[in-house]
């Protein structure tokens, strides 16, 4: 099921924003994360009954005034009675929020799940080493492992042993390859044997779009492509302990200030 709904995404917004292919990674951060804040914004006007929020806005922003004139005269009632009616106003306008957080939510996900896979990392150019990793359960250590040899691909050996790696947490077995494609925007089947066993992945070179950077195998393999991220301006960290990948960084740093300004901009509430 997630992964139909995982490709229903990436049909749907490779139709609608696959022109974006061939810009630079950071201005199609950027269109992302100003879609985003569009989305939002749009459906907040049209969920909300706006007069309203701007009447309760308007409330506000005077109560706030007659509360600070009281404090100076010490009222004490008339400070309890402003409060309350403030929170009142606050409650009212809470409750506004559920309809437009649960319709933007869907559009806004979809674009997300696009954007993890497209513009996350930058697509391996022709000439460029790229690492590719196999990873196997640890009892699979001191076995053999080969990629079948591709036409147009160079690799520094098709044969590696795996190692076992006992250092990193709990133990895995680990080979890896270095791989080399010439040709612009092709894509490869690479395959891979250990004994009796045999499984494939993608390998992308030079195209608008990366392979999937990680695919789980029978058995308990997993591959994976070293890709360089995507970092808004180059520069824009995220934060690889708890899997904050940069492109989201840079995509959030964008995308909420975007939020705030369109809905000045618009008078949205």
């Amino acid at each position: 099921m997630i992964e139909l709904m995982n490709d229903f995404c990436l049909t749907v917004f490779d139709f609608l924003l696959g022109w974006m292919g061939d810009l630079p990674s950071d201005i199609k951060l950027m269109l992302v994360a100003l879609l985003t804040a569009a989305i939002m914004t749009l459906v907040r006007r049209i969920t909300t009954d706006q007069d309203m929020l701007h009447r309760a806005s308007a409330d506000k922003k005077r109560l706030g005034v007659l509360l600070r004139e009281a404090k100076r005269c010490g009222d004490k009632e008339a400070i309890g009675r402003y409060r309350t009616t403030k929170s009142q106003i606050a409650l009212k306008t809470f409750r506004a929020e559920g309809l437009p957080l649960l319709v933007s939510i869907i559009p806004v996900a979809m674009l997300a799940t696009w954007a993890w896979q497209r513009l996350a990392f930058h697509p391996p150019a022709p000439g460029e080493p790229v690492r590719v990793m196999a990873y196997t359960p640890v009892s699979a250590a001191g076995q053999v492992m080969h990629v079948v040899p591709t036409a147009d691909l160079a690799c520094d050996g098709w044969i590696r042993s795996i190692d076992a790696i006992t250092n990193d947490g709990p133990p895995y077995g680990l080979a890896c390859w270095t791989l080399q494609g010439d040709r612009a925007d092709r894509s490869y089947e690479l395959t891979f044997r250990s004994g009796a066993e045999s499984f494939t992945r993608e390998f992308r070179i030079g195209g608008r779009t990366y392979a999937e950077p990680v695919v789980y195998h029978d058995g308990g393999v997993v591959t994976s492509i070293e890709m360089r991220p995507v970092k808004l301006f180059g520069a824009v960290p995220g934060l690889s302990d708890v899997y904050f990948p940069p492109w989201l960084a840079g995509y959030l740093v964008i995308a909420i200030p975007s939020v705030m300004l369109f809905k000045r901009l618009f008078r949205v509430c």
